[in-house]
């Protein structure tokens, strides 16, 4: 066990390199995607040793969902008075800075990827999806005790009927403007909405 009094050994991490090495690793998967990044080309892009990159995030799959976690800002729930009011912006919001983003492909990209590997799709889950989650069921809950959502649909059905229809839309046609996500999250209220 370590002494609380003694220093710690080593350099003590720099944020301009933690930043040289996220920006380097953005770049790259922006460039030639998942399957073509390496440690060595962030290293050498972020000017940095391949034990600099490894000391912070110890394989690729580790960098990447860093760098989304980064690249991608977490969702906010506004908190307008209407729950059901406050999901749709939040939807709408979410799916249009992703659409926007130069790193927005890439995210769908990596989440493909994570088919093809575990140690992916669980850091993504853990580390990028599972945080996010928390906001949109933390809403649904709120909404549900405020009587504006539905009872009988779980909060992840909420969340599809919500998000799914901008991401599908985005999917298809590469774009996503908001009057488009507008009706689509419109119509979508509709089904998350209790009966009269």
């Amino acid at each position: 066990m370590s002494d609380p009094g003694r220093p710690s050994r080593g350099r003590p991490r720099r944020a301009e390199t933690d930043r040289a090495i996220l920006t380097a690793a953005a770049e790259l998967l922006a460039e030639h995607g998942y399957a073509e990044l390496t440690i060595e080309a962030v290293a050498a892009r972020a000017g940095v040793g391949r034990p600099t990159v490894y000391r912070r995030w110890p394989a690729k799959e580790d960098l990447v969902v860093g760098t989304l976690i980064d690249a991608v800002r977490p969702l906010e729930a506004p908190n307008t008075g209407d729950a059901a009011d406050d999901l749709c912006a939040m939807a709408i919001d979410f799916v249009t800075q992703l659409a926007a983003a130069p790193l927005g492909r890439v995210v769908l990209g990596v989440h493909a990827e994570g088919g093809r590997s575990a140690k992916l799709a669980a850091l993504l889950h853990e580390q990028y999806l599972q945080p996010r989650d928390v906001a949109v069921t933390e809403l649904v809950e709120r909404g549900r005790q405020q009587g504006e959502l539905r009872e009988d649909l779980t909060a992840g059905t909420i969340r599809d009927l919500v998000f799914g229809p901008l991401v599908y839309r985005w999917l298809m046609t590469g774009e996503l403007d908001r009057a488009t996500a507008e009706a689509l999250v419109g119509a979508a209220r509709q089904a998350i909405s209790p009966k009269p």
